[in-house]
């Protein structure tokens, strides 16, 4: 009895193990399937992928030679628009500033000019040729009598023999003198009422006494309009002195003159851009562009809203109050002359 029990569980037992026998192959044959499936998945995955690389090749390689056209035409653009630049004379070729403020009149709507320091009126006739009324002061005697026999015809033009600083008084202009013995140099531009070093061979000679006049005054009794749309300063070393003279008046644009203190003319730390800058702003004028010369190297360049000048250089500090003025400005400076970039 016991043993018909016993073989009856062992074929039960043994009918359970072929059952799990046969249920595990078939697990093994579903699971080989889908291993089968999975690696057949992965490679159309990588074919797909790859052409997929394949394309974003391609396409880079279009966009790099649309850039590359793209670059080209823009080139030629700006090549077919790149002004054209006439240079009038020697004294245009090594003074841009000139071109700048006959560029300005065409902005501005108060067409009167100031010209402190016209000499014998090289920049004074520029300014009446481009359309401004023109006030032009100049102290030395002789420089006058020239500046006046060359520019009385015209109706647009008021000249002044006397100086400019910042109050009405007397003063000792310096005299200064070619001592080269080869006409080196034209003197009659480097008059000054401080006395400055020089040069070894031009050097301040003698002294005259001049009368000084302020902006202000001049103004205040009538003898010059309200405002004007330009007041160009050169005065050899004064140029901050008359800028304090200037009271309320009202100048849509300012160019004054400034030396490196390494310069010859500066190491008295006179004519710092530095000082001009500060008064400057002080009466509102926040934007500046400052076109420089480097006599060693004949550089010519400029650039904007810096107190600091570049070593050994000299030139013309351009002051505006208003924005749009001085975006006209820079636009001439962009397409005339290289840019000095600081990083």
């Amino acid at each position: 009895m016991n043993e018909s029990v016993d073989a009856q569980s062992l074929y039960e037992l043994e009918s359970i193990l072929h059952s799990l026998v046969a249920n595990d192959t078939a697990i093994l044959d579903a699971l080989a399937q889908m291993l089968t499936a999975l690696q057949q998945m992965q490679a159309r995955s990588e074919q797909s992928l790859g052409n997929l690389c394949g394309e974003v090749r391609e396409l880079r390689a279009e966009v790099r030679n649309l850039s590359l056209e793209l670059t080209e035409a823009r080139e030629k653009t700006a090549s077919r628009r790149q002004p054209f630049i006439v240079t009038e004379d020697a004294v245009s070729a090594q003074n841009p500033e000139l071109g700048l403020l006959e560029y300005l009149y065409s902005f501005l709507t108060n067409t009167n000019a100031i010209d402190v320091g016209a000499n014998v009126g090289r920049v004074s006739e520029r300014l009446l040729k481009s359309g401004y009324i023109v006030y032009a002061f100049e102290p030395f005697g002789p420089s006058f009598q020239m500046l006046c026999k060359r520019l009385k015809a015209s109706q647009s033009f008021h000249p002044f023999n006397v100086a400019l600083g910042p109050a009405d008084a007397t003063m000792n202009l310096h005299i200064a003198s070619d001592l080269s013995g080869v006409s080196k140099w034209d003197s009659s531009l480097f008059h000054s009422l401080i006395e400055r070093p020089m040069l070894q061979d031009l050097q301040f000679t003698q002294s005259v006494p001049v009368q000084v006049r302020s902006l202000e005054s001049l103004r205040r009794n009538g003898e010059i309009p309200e405002s004007a749309g330009l007041l160009k300063i050169d005065t050899e070393g004064f140029d901050l002195e008359v800028i304090r003279g200037m009271g309320n008046g009202d100048f849509t644009v300012v160019m004054s003159e400034f030396w490196d203190p390494a310069h010859p003319f500066g190491r008295l730390a006179t004519g710092r851009l530095e000082d001009l800058v500060t008064e400057m702003k002080s009466r509102g004028y926040h934007w500046h562009i400052v076109i420089y010369h480097q006599d060693e190297t004949s550089a010519i360049s400029y650039y904007c809203n810096r107190a600091q000048t570049v070593p050994n250089s000299w030139g013309n500090a351009f002051f505006f109050r208003d924005h749009a003025i001085f975006a006209k400005a820079l636009r001439w400076c962009e397409e005339v002359l290289v840019a000095t970039l600081y990083h």
